[in-house]
């Protein structure tokens, strides 16, 4: 058998057929092959469209030395051809859009939008398909950082004082004519209402030209450290009433009173530490008769301001005839009324560990009105009587303590004042 197929293969017609027949089978795929791929372009069904929307744009430049304006973020691109590759790209995203300006002058021009990495079988419509862009000279330069922050939010009382930033300078980088523009370098603070605290927080840099527009620019580092003293400037002090100049001889000041006690003064925080009051100063040489006069608030040298700056003072004084200076009878019935000046008020039932003093009437003492039958009244005198004031379950502080009398029986009297201002500390160790 082996034999005759040699025999066969050997004769020069049978490589002749065989020669013919491979002819034949290359013919048939070579037309094959042709027709298919007539059918998939012709065949609609077989050839797609797709529309991405946001795709990214990448830049290539010299980015150490140049800065580019007017580059897109992303645009749209439109791709058509087959499904499989249509899909494949459409899925992945596999190809890139970008922008060469790597050999690019300064100033101002327009380039083509670019696609790269995409199928050879697909098509691409970039939308849009050129920018104008600016290409400028990039600087770097260093600036000082200042504080923003609204005085309104710090409490009525206090002031900020001066900000400390770490790190004190920024750098910032951009195209020169947007550095060049720059006037403000604020690290933007935002307050509580009625700070009173100290402020210490990081803020983020912002950079604005002259009219407070913001620059596109980088800063390095972005967000600084921020600390802020926050101190008192006022506080509430009472007022003390000084009395200038002698009373007239037939003038008893009885009493000095005023519509507020108590003033709010502004002055920086060691200046506040040493005061302890302000003052009214009144002229008792220039009374004669019951005042109420409007008179300053008088603040020691530091202080920038007093709340309230006048305050209202009321005078009572007794006046004596000059015949005999202290008594005045009544025409009835036998009964006569006579004036005692600068009785002394006395302190009684004050707790131990307290101090107290008496600031109305500033003198410590008041006149007492006594009337009774002519021939009992002549005979008293200030001595005669005893005016206190009863200071038992009182704590520290101002208070306003009925005076109290002690006389003789049958006598009647009427004091000047009625109360007297009072003020209680405790005693230091």
């Amino acid at each position: 058998m082996r034999r005759l197929i040699d025999k066969i293969v050997s004769k020069n017609w049978f490589m002749k057929v065989i020669a013919l027949a491979f002819a034949l089978l290359l013919f048939s795929y070579a037309t094959n092959t042709n027709d298919n791929s007539k059918n998939e372009v012709n065949v609609p069904s077989d050839s797609e469209t797709v529309v991405l929307e946001d795709i990214p744009v990448t830049a290539y430049y010299d980015t150490d030395n140049v800065v580019v304006t007017g580059i897109p973020s992303t645009v749209t691109v439109t791709l058509k051809g087959p499904t499989v590759p249509l899909q494949q790209a459409r899925l992945t995203k596999d190809f890139e859009v970008f922008v060469n300006l790597a050999n690019a002058d300064l100033g101002t021009k327009t380039v083509q939008i670019e696609i790269r990495d995409l199928s050879d079988k697909l098509t691409a419509t970039i939308d849009p398909e050129t920018i104008k862009v600016n290409v400028k000279e990039k600087v770097t330069e260093e600036f000082k950082v200042e504080a923003e922050f609204s005085d309104s939010s710090i409490a009525k009382g206090y002031s900020a004082g001066t900000a400390k930033i770490s790190p004190s300078t920024v750098k910032i980088t951009g195209a020169k004519d947007q550095v060049d523009k720059i006037a403000y370098v604020k690290a933007n603070i935002s307050l509580d209402e009625a700070t009173n605290e100290d402020i210490s927080e990081q803020a983020a840099v912002s950079v604005l030209d002259s009219s407070l527009n913001k620059l596109d620019v980088q800063v390095e580092p972005e967000t600084v450290e921020v600390n802020i003293p926050v101190t008192r400037t006022s506080k509430t002090v009472p007022i003390d009433i000084v009395e200038k100049g002698t009373p007239k001889e037939n003038i008893t000041i009885d009493s000095i009173t005023l519509d507020k006690k108590e003033a709010t003064i502004t002055a920086p925080e060691d200046v506040l530490k040493g005061v302890e009051s302000t003052r009214v100063e009144v002229d008792v040489s220039q009374i004669d008769s019951n005042k109420t006069l409007s008179l300053p608030v008088i603040i020691s040298n530091g202080v920038t301001s007093v709340d309230p700056e006048l305050v209202t003072v009321t005078v009572k004084v007794t006046v004596s005839k000059e015949d005999s200076g202290e008594s005045e009878e009544t025409a009835s019935q036998g009964t006569q009324t006579k004036t005692l000046s600068n009785i002394p008020i006395s302190l009684q039932g004050l707790k131990s560990g307290l101090n107290a003093s008496i600031s109305n009437p500033s003198n410590g003492s008041t006149s007492l009105d006594i009337t009774g039958e002519q021939n009992r009244l002549a005979g008293l005198n200030a001595g005669d009587f005893s005016l206190y004031v009863d200071l038992a379950g009182l704590d520290a502080g101002s208070h306003e303590v009925p005076i109290k009398v002690n006389g003789p029986a049958n006598i009647n009297w009427e004091l000047a004042m009625e109360t007297a201002s009072i003020s209680i500390t405790k005693k230091e160790a």
